[in-house]
């Protein structure tokens, strides 16, 4: 019922908005205009071109040459569509802080991806439509549940309704990962497999590299920890994409437990605070906002968190502008909100639904635009080989590249895109068997609805902002920053929102 009265309010100030303007044409109720929304041949015919805003993150900013995919872009849905685009591209550090301001101000977006942005938030803000409504997915947007499978389409569902769309993407995720730089392992004598996609190593021989590279580069920051390092590293599946009640031992049970109490939190918040003790993480870890490949590149840091799944490598190599060596201590785990992680949706904010469904069902179906959002323009930003993988074109590399993002897995649907090199001509194909073979959490399809307890989850999370980086950075002792921190959340409700997880999670099994 909030989510209703707050969309009510801000489509009925958006209405007047634009009455007021004398913008944005008579609409219809399913989000189009009365010039053939769902018309796209009559609509590019009579010269009339609808003007979207899509919003996305990058992990530095709009790249320099955005202008230029901006355009040629419009150049092929302006003929094809009548629709063009206006790309927002923010940089990951600040990307939920400027949805938010821009949503509840009611600024113009009209595609979104909630990479960085809380799917979950942003649906108990009211700021998301109802994807269903009005038949609007079914009518603009059959190529989306085509590209990527009516099954992961459902897993985006909160409460019944459809508000996100997922990405063709890896859904499953290697644990406990670290990229090191190559140089650095050459440097310490660590013989490295260059062909190996992945290493798999044990995290007390992670460890044992990490005291190497310490005492040969004690200059150099040898661990930066992200705010994914956490999950990364440890077994337990964030049920509603929040640690506040998880399932432990990759979701093996439907039993939802305080992650704060558990010894997996504790040992990994130890690990952290002795590699804090022993000066491998930078002392303004906490508060530099610097991304980790920058500071690879920039020949500062060694080694950081990310992600196993095929195609890493090359990912994290180009990201940081040189080669880099993938360790994998845990297991490939598909958890209940690996689907529904980073959908893509239509705000509320949006000036025709219509229009942005079926720019959306390009961006899933069309080779083309997914391309030029993934790599740029064929000859500028990149060239097929001769065998028929991208790379940088002569005198091009991730250093001096207008468009380089290295963040193709957000995108609407990389399957259609082109492999690049350094990755296997296969790649596509190995993601799909990846994603099939990867331990799955017992809850995989659930999404958790927190409006029941919306105002808890917001205390609880004020309280976890007060403390998270400084326990999971490992700038406090565990042995007594955990249980301070701990009774505080549950002063602020934790058990209630953790109660309510097993609720929801018991209901959704019963009707699976």
């Amino acid at each position: 019922m909030k989510r209703k009265v707050i969309a009510i309010l801000t489509a009925s100030l958006m209405a007047f908005s634009m009455t007021a303007c004398g913008g944005g044409g008579d609409k219809n109720t399913d989000g189009g205009t009365e010039a053939g929304a769902g018309d796209a041949g009559n609509a590019a015919a009579s010269g009339e071109v609808t003007h979207l805003v899509m919003s996305f993150p990058t992990w530095t900013g709009a790249p320099a040459d955005t202008q230029q995919i901006q355009d040629a872009m419009n150049e092929i849905t302006r003929a094809s569509l009548g629709i063009e685009v206006e790309l927002q591209i923010s940089d990951f550090g600040s990307y939920n802080q400027n949805m938010t301001l821009a949503l509840s101000g009611g600024e113009q977006i009209d595609i979104l991806s909630t990479v960085g942005f809380s799917y979950s938030n942003a649906v108990m803000q009211g700021y998301l439509l109802d994807l269903e409504e009005n038949d609007l997915l079914s009518t603009y947007g059959a190529g989306i549940v085509e590209a990527v499978g009516e099954k992961n389409v459902e897993a985006c569902r909160i409460d019944g309704t459809l508000y996100g769309l997922p990405n063709n993407r890896d859904f499953a995720a290697g644990y406990g990962c670290a990229a090191v730089a190559t140089q650095y392992l050459d440097g310490i004598g660590y013989e490295v497999d260059k062909d190996a996609e992945i290493i798999r190593i044990t995290e007390d021989e992670l460890d044992e590299i990490y005291a190497q590279l310490h005492a040969q580069y004690p200059d150099k920051e040898v661990y930066r920890p992200v705010l994914i390092s956490l999950q990364q590293f440890s077994d337990y599946d964030p049920l509603g994409g929040s640690a506040f009640g998880v399932l432990l031992d990759y979701g093996k049970e439907l039993k939802v437990e305080n992650l704060f109490t558990s010894e997996t939190y504790y040992n990994y918040c130890e690990r952290m605070y002795n590699f804090n003790q022993m000066g491998y993480i930078s002392k303004d870890a906490a508060t530099d906002t610097t991304a980790v490949g920058e500071l690879v590149k920039a020949g500062s840091l060694m080694s950081y968190t990310t992600a196993g799944k095929p195609g890493i490598k090359a990912q994290e190599s180009s990201l940081c502008g040189q080669d880099m060596t993938i360790f994998q201590t845990k297991e490939n785990f598909v958890s209940s909100t690996s689907v529904a992680g980073m959908p893509w949706a239509i705000p509320l904010t949006t000036t025709d639904a219509g229009a942005a469904m079926r720019y959306l069902n390009e961006l899933y179906t069309n080779p083309d635009l997914q391309n030029l959002l993934a790599w740029g323009i064929e000859g500028t930003h990149y060239v097929i080989g001769e065998d028929g993988l991208a790379t940088y074109p002569d005198g091009v590399d991730a250093s001096n590249s207008g468009y380089n993002h290295s963040m193709g897995w957000m995108m609407p649907n990389q399957f259609i895109t082109h492999i690049w090199q350094g990755n296997s001509p296969t790649l596509w194909d190995d993601m799909r068997t990846f994603n099939e073979t990867a331990k799955v959490s017992a809850a995989s399809g659930f999404t958790f609805d927190p409006s029941n307890v919306a105002n808890e989850v917001t205390a609880v999370q004020n309280v976890y902002n007060e403390y998270e980086q400084s326990l999971e950075f490992g700038f406090v002792d565990p042995a007594t920053g955990i249980e301070e921190m701990n009774q505080k959340m549950m002063d602020a409700g934790l058990q209630k929102i953790i109660d309510e997880k097993q609720t929801q999670l018991d209901e959704w099994a019963a009707n699976k």
